[in-house]
Protein backbone atom coordinates (compact mmCIF):
# COMPACT_ATOMS: atom_id res chain seq x y z
CA UNK A 1 0.00 0.00 0.00
CA UNK A 2 1.30 3.47 -0.79
CA UNK A 3 0.19 6.89 0.36
CA UNK A 4 -1.11 8.99 -2.51
CA UNK A 5 0.46 12.12 -1.10
CA UNK A 6 2.86 12.48 1.80
CA UNK A 7 2.56 14.13 5.16
CA UNK A 8 4.09 17.53 5.79
CA UNK A 9 2.94 17.44 9.41
CA UNK A 10 1.48 14.96 11.88
CA UNK A 11 -2.07 15.91 10.94
CA UNK A 12 -2.09 16.35 7.17
CA UNK A 13 -4.77 14.42 5.30
CA UNK A 14 -3.74 11.47 3.15
CA UNK A 15 -5.47 8.51 1.53
CA UNK A 16 -4.47 4.96 0.74
CA UNK A 17 -5.13 3.21 -2.56
CA UNK A 18 -5.02 -0.49 -1.74
CA UNK A 19 -4.32 -3.08 0.93
CA UNK A 20 -1.27 -5.33 1.14
CA UNK A 21 0.19 -8.44 2.68
CA UNK A 22 3.02 -8.26 5.19
CA UNK A 23 5.84 -10.65 4.16
CA UNK A 24 6.20 -13.64 6.46
CA UNK A 25 9.27 -13.67 8.76
CA UNK A 26 10.12 -16.92 7.01
CA UNK A 27 10.26 -15.35 3.54
CA UNK A 28 13.47 -15.64 1.57
CA UNK A 29 13.97 -11.85 1.71
CA UNK A 30 14.47 -11.92 5.50
CA UNK A 31 18.19 -11.25 6.22
CA UNK A 32 17.92 -13.02 9.60
CA UNK A 33 16.87 -16.34 8.06
CA UNK A 34 19.55 -19.00 7.48
CA UNK A 35 19.42 -22.58 6.22
CA UNK A 36 20.28 -25.44 8.55
CA UNK A 37 22.34 -28.05 6.67
CA UNK A 38 23.46 -31.43 7.99
CA UNK A 39 27.06 -32.18 6.96
CA UNK A 40 29.83 -34.62 7.76
CA UNK A 41 32.19 -33.30 10.41
CA UNK A 42 35.81 -32.64 9.55
CA UNK A 43 37.57 -31.53 12.71
CA UNK A 44 35.42 -28.38 13.10
CA UNK A 45 34.87 -26.45 16.32
CA UNK A 46 31.30 -25.90 17.50
CA UNK A 47 30.29 -22.24 17.35
CA UNK A 48 27.99 -22.78 20.33
CA UNK A 49 30.19 -24.49 22.93
CA UNK A 50 33.61 -24.06 21.34
CA UNK A 51 34.48 -27.76 21.62
CA UNK A 52 35.74 -30.00 18.85
CA UNK A 53 32.94 -31.75 16.97
CA UNK A 54 33.79 -35.46 17.19
CA UNK A 55 30.41 -36.74 16.04
CA UNK A 56 30.02 -37.99 12.50
CA UNK A 57 27.65 -35.20 11.49
CA UNK A 58 27.31 -31.51 12.32
CA UNK A 59 24.90 -28.68 11.53
CA UNK A 60 26.16 -25.93 9.24
CA UNK A 61 24.44 -22.53 9.65
CA UNK A 62 25.65 -19.20 8.20
CA UNK A 63 29.17 -20.51 7.65
CA UNK A 64 29.42 -21.85 11.20
CA UNK A 65 29.58 -25.42 12.50
CA UNK A 66 27.40 -26.59 15.39
CA UNK A 67 26.96 -29.72 17.43
CA UNK A 68 23.54 -31.13 16.63
CA UNK A 69 22.62 -30.71 20.29
CA UNK A 70 23.98 -27.15 20.56
CA UNK A 71 21.82 -25.51 17.90
CA UNK A 72 18.81 -24.48 20.00
CA UNK A 73 16.38 -21.56 20.17
CA UNK A 74 17.60 -19.07 22.77
CA UNK A 75 14.04 -18.56 24.10
CA UNK A 76 12.24 -21.94 24.12
CA UNK A 77 15.43 -24.07 23.98
CA UNK A 78 13.92 -26.39 21.38
CA UNK A 79 16.49 -28.24 19.27
CA UNK A 80 16.65 -27.09 15.66
CA UNK A 81 18.28 -30.17 14.12
CA UNK A 82 15.01 -31.12 12.39
CA UNK A 83 14.36 -27.61 11.03
CA UNK A 84 15.34 -26.57 7.52
CA UNK A 85 16.07 -23.02 8.68
CA UNK A 86 16.52 -20.87 11.77
CA UNK A 87 16.88 -17.16 12.54
CA UNK A 88 19.93 -15.32 13.86
CA UNK A 89 19.93 -11.80 15.26
CA UNK A 90 22.78 -10.31 17.32
CA UNK A 91 24.32 -13.80 17.51
CA UNK A 92 21.17 -15.23 19.13
CA UNK A 93 19.44 -18.24 17.59
CA UNK A 94 15.63 -18.29 17.28
CA UNK A 95 13.08 -20.81 16.09
CA UNK A 96 10.44 -19.53 13.68
CA UNK A 97 7.68 -19.06 16.27
CA UNK A 98 9.78 -17.15 18.80
CA UNK A 99 11.36 -15.00 16.09
CA UNK A 100 7.90 -14.00 14.87
CA UNK A 101 6.78 -13.12 18.40
CA UNK A 102 9.92 -11.09 19.14
CA UNK A 103 10.47 -9.29 15.85
CA UNK A 104 7.33 -9.79 13.74
CA UNK A 105 5.28 -6.81 12.57
CA UNK A 106 2.65 -5.77 15.12
CA UNK A 107 -0.58 -3.86 14.59
CA UNK A 108 -0.27 -0.26 15.78
CA UNK A 109 -3.81 -0.39 17.24
CA UNK A 110 -4.22 -3.80 18.94
CA UNK A 111 -0.47 -4.59 19.26
CA UNK A 112 -1.02 -8.19 18.14
CA UNK A 113 1.44 -9.83 15.77
CA UNK A 114 0.36 -9.57 12.14
CA UNK A 115 0.41 -12.95 10.45
CA UNK A 116 1.59 -13.49 6.88
CA UNK A 117 -2.00 -14.27 5.82
CA UNK A 118 -3.44 -11.03 7.23
CA UNK A 119 -4.49 -8.13 5.02
CA UNK A 120 -3.15 -4.88 6.39
CA UNK A 121 -3.16 -1.15 5.83
CA UNK A 122 -0.11 1.02 6.33
CA UNK A 123 0.16 4.65 7.38
CA UNK A 124 3.66 6.03 7.65
CA UNK A 125 5.67 3.49 9.66
CA UNK A 126 2.50 2.09 11.27
CA UNK A 127 0.79 -1.09 10.10
CA UNK A 128 -2.81 -1.97 10.99
CA UNK A 129 -5.15 -4.92 10.64
CA UNK A 130 -8.02 -4.02 8.30
CA UNK A 131 -10.50 -4.15 11.17
CA UNK A 132 -8.24 -2.00 13.38
CA UNK A 133 -7.83 0.83 10.88
CA UNK A 134 -10.68 2.98 12.20
CA UNK A 135 -11.19 6.57 13.29
CA UNK A 136 -10.29 6.95 16.98
CA UNK A 137 -13.04 9.51 17.44
CA UNK A 138 -16.12 7.90 15.84
CA UNK A 139 -14.76 4.30 15.73
CA UNK A 140 -15.84 3.98 12.09
CA UNK A 141 -13.70 1.66 9.94
CA UNK A 142 -12.04 3.57 7.11
CA UNK A 143 -12.50 2.43 3.52
CA UNK A 144 -10.00 2.18 0.69
CA UNK A 145 -9.51 5.56 -0.98
CA UNK A 146 -10.97 7.49 1.96
CA UNK A 147 -8.92 10.38 3.32
CA UNK A 148 -7.57 10.13 6.86
CA UNK A 149 -5.06 11.85 9.11
CA UNK A 150 -2.58 10.75 11.78
CA UNK A 151 -2.25 12.83 14.91
CA UNK A 152 0.43 11.15 16.95
CA UNK A 153 -0.80 7.57 17.33
CA UNK A 154 -4.42 8.51 16.61
CA UNK A 155 -6.14 7.81 13.28
CA UNK A 156 -8.82 10.33 12.33
CA UNK A 157 -11.35 10.35 9.51
CA UNK A 158 -11.58 13.51 7.42
CA UNK A 159 -14.61 14.97 9.22
CA UNK A 160 -13.11 14.61 12.69
CA UNK A 161 -9.77 15.89 11.47
CA UNK A 162 -11.49 19.02 10.10
CA UNK A 163 -13.36 19.44 13.39
CA UNK A 164 -10.06 19.23 15.21
CA UNK A 165 -8.61 22.00 13.02
CA UNK A 166 -11.66 24.15 13.72
CA UNK A 167 -11.41 23.68 17.47
CA UNK A 168 -13.61 20.62 17.57
CA UNK A 169 -11.69 19.23 20.52
CA UNK A 170 -13.80 21.50 22.75
CA UNK A 171 -16.99 20.02 21.32
CA UNK A 172 -16.29 16.32 21.83
CA UNK A 173 -19.44 15.63 23.84
CA UNK A 174 -21.68 17.36 21.29
CA UNK A 175 -19.91 15.60 18.41
CA UNK A 176 -20.32 12.19 20.05
CA UNK A 177 -24.06 12.76 20.48
CA UNK A 178 -24.42 13.68 16.82
CA UNK A 179 -22.40 10.68 15.65
CA UNK A 180 -24.60 8.32 17.69
CA UNK A 181 -27.79 9.80 16.23
CA UNK A 182 -26.49 9.76 12.67
CA UNK A 183 -27.33 6.67 10.61
CA UNK A 184 -24.46 5.17 8.65
CA UNK A 185 -25.13 3.63 5.24
CA UNK A 186 -22.75 0.94 4.09
CA UNK A 187 -22.39 0.01 0.43
CA UNK A 188 -21.04 -3.45 -0.32
CA UNK A 189 -18.83 -4.30 -3.28
CA UNK A 190 -19.50 -7.35 -5.44
CA UNK A 191 -16.50 -9.17 -3.93
CA UNK A 192 -17.71 -8.48 -0.39
CA UNK A 193 -21.20 -9.75 -1.23
CA UNK A 194 -19.79 -12.95 -2.69
CA UNK A 195 -17.88 -13.66 0.54
CA UNK A 196 -20.90 -12.81 2.70
CA UNK A 197 -23.25 -14.96 0.62
CA UNK A 198 -20.90 -17.94 0.60
CA UNK A 199 -20.54 -17.81 4.40
CA UNK A 200 -24.31 -17.37 4.83
CA UNK A 201 -24.93 -20.57 2.93
CA UNK A 202 -22.52 -22.39 5.26
CA UNK A 203 -23.87 -20.86 8.48
CA UNK A 204 -26.66 -18.27 8.56
CA UNK A 205 -26.01 -17.42 12.22
CA UNK A 206 -22.22 -17.34 12.79
CA UNK A 207 -20.76 -16.81 16.25
CA UNK A 208 -18.57 -13.89 17.27
CA UNK A 209 -15.32 -15.56 16.22
CA UNK A 210 -16.66 -16.35 12.75
CA UNK A 211 -17.98 -12.80 12.41
CA UNK A 212 -14.49 -11.48 13.19
CA UNK A 213 -13.01 -13.80 10.55
CA UNK A 214 -15.54 -12.79 7.90
CA UNK A 215 -15.06 -9.09 8.76
CA UNK A 216 -11.29 -9.38 8.25
CA UNK A 217 -11.72 -11.15 4.91
CA UNK A 218 -14.18 -8.57 3.57
CA UNK A 219 -12.55 -5.51 5.15
CA UNK A 220 -15.84 -4.61 6.86
CA UNK A 221 -16.33 -3.95 10.54
CA UNK A 222 -17.71 -6.71 12.74
CA UNK A 223 -20.82 -4.57 13.41
CA UNK A 224 -21.60 -4.15 9.70
CA UNK A 225 -21.05 -7.88 9.11
CA UNK A 226 -23.37 -8.76 12.00
CA UNK A 227 -26.14 -6.47 10.68
CA UNK A 228 -25.84 -7.99 7.19
CA UNK A 229 -26.40 -11.48 8.61
CA UNK A 230 -29.32 -10.28 10.74
CA UNK A 231 -31.02 -8.68 7.74
CA UNK A 232 -30.33 -11.72 5.54
CA UNK A 233 -31.85 -14.09 8.10
CA UNK A 234 -34.94 -11.88 8.36
CA UNK A 235 -35.31 -11.78 4.58
CA UNK A 236 -34.84 -15.56 4.34
CA UNK A 237 -37.55 -16.12 6.97
CA UNK A 238 -39.90 -13.78 5.11
CA UNK A 239 -39.27 -15.62 1.84
CA UNK A 240 -39.94 -18.98 3.49
CA UNK A 241 -43.16 -17.76 5.11
CA UNK A 242 -44.31 -16.26 1.82
CA UNK A 243 -43.66 -19.56 0.07
CA UNK A 244 -45.80 -21.44 2.59
CA UNK A 245 -48.77 -19.04 2.26
CA UNK A 246 -48.78 -18.98 -1.55
CA UNK A 247 -48.62 -22.77 -2.06
CA UNK A 248 -51.85 -23.48 -4.08
CA UNK A 249 -52.45 -27.08 -2.93
CA UNK A 250 -50.78 -30.15 -1.57
CA UNK A 251 -50.79 -31.69 -5.08
CA UNK A 252 -48.92 -28.85 -6.71
CA UNK A 253 -45.17 -28.59 -6.57
CA UNK A 254 -43.93 -26.91 -3.39
CA UNK A 255 -42.66 -23.37 -3.67
CA UNK A 256 -38.91 -23.14 -3.81
CA UNK A 257 -37.16 -21.34 -1.00
CA UNK A 258 -34.77 -18.86 -2.44
CA UNK A 259 -31.15 -18.78 -1.36
CA UNK A 260 -29.38 -15.60 -0.21
CA UNK A 261 -27.80 -15.35 -3.65
CA UNK A 262 -31.26 -15.18 -5.20
CA UNK A 263 -32.48 -12.37 -3.05
CA UNK A 264 -29.27 -10.39 -3.48
CA UNK A 265 -29.23 -10.75 -7.25
CA UNK A 266 -32.94 -10.99 -8.01
CA UNK A 267 -35.84 -8.60 -8.10
CA UNK A 268 -35.14 -6.99 -4.74
CA UNK A 269 -31.37 -6.73 -5.18
CA UNK A 270 -31.53 -2.96 -5.38
CA UNK A 271 -32.23 -2.95 -1.65
CA UNK A 272 -29.49 -5.41 -0.73
CA UNK A 273 -26.27 -3.57 -1.45
CA UNK A 274 -26.57 -1.21 1.49
CA UNK A 275 -28.05 -1.11 4.97
CA UNK A 276 -28.60 1.67 7.46
CA UNK A 277 -28.10 1.13 11.15
CA UNK A 278 -27.24 3.01 14.29
CA UNK A 279 -24.40 1.88 16.50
Amino acid sequence: MRITHGYSSDSELASYEHDEFIPSPGSEENPDKFLCTMMKSDGDLCHGCGDLITERFLLHVNGQAWHVGCLRCCICQIGLERQTSCFIREDNIYCRNDYSREFGTKCAKCYRTIQSTDWVRRARENVYHLACFACDSCKRQLSTGEEFALQGDRVLCKSHYMELLEGGSNKDSECNQKSKAKRVRTTFTEDQLQVLQANFQLDSNPDGQDLERIAQITGLSKRVTQVWFQNSRARQKKQQQGGEHTSPSSNSSPSKTHSPQHWLNGSDSQHSDSYSFSD
